[in-house]
C-alpha cells in the first residue's frame, strides 16, 4: 500500500511540476493560457481531450461521494478537482488510499 501511495504522490508532484512549467512558460513564445485554450478548442482532439478530462473529474467526484462519510467532506474534496485537476485527486488518493482499499475489500460494499 505504501508503494502505491508513494507512486501516486510522485505522479502528483510530477503533474504539479508540469503545470507550474506550463504556467511559467513565456507567453510571448506561445501566447497566454487563454490564447492556447482558444487554439485547443478549435482542434477535434483538443475538444475530445477536454471532454475526457471533465468527464474524468465527474468520475472522480462520484468516487469521492461514494466513499466519504459526510456529504460536506465529500463536497469539499470533490469541488476543487474542477479547478485544481488531478493534482487534487492525487492528494486525496495519497490520504485516503488505505481507507479506500479497506472499504473496497468488504464483500457487501457499498451497503455496509
Amino acid at each position: 500500500m505504501n508503494v502505491l501511495r508513494a507512486a501516486v504522490g510522485i505522479l502528483g508532484f510530477a503533474l504539479l511540476g508540469l503545470v507550474l512549467w506550463a504556467a511559467l512558460a513565456k507567453p510571448d513564445l506561445h501566447g497566454t493560457i487563454f490564447d492556447q485554450f482558444a487554439v485547443l478548442t478549435t482542434l477535434p482532439w483538443g475538444v475530445a481531450t477536454l471532454a475526457d478530462l471533465l468527464i474524468g473529474f465527474v468520475f472522480f467526484a462520484t468516487i469521492v461521494f461514494l466513499t466519504e462519510r459526510s456529504w460536506v467532506v465529500a463536497a469539499l474534496w470533490a469541488a476543487p478537482i474542477f479547478l485544481l485537476g488531478n493534482i487534487w485527486a492525487a492528494l486525496w488518493l495519497v490520504i485516503r488510499l488505505p481507507h479506500l482499499a479497506k472499504q473496497l475489500s468488504k464483500p457487501d460494499w457499498p451497503n455496509s
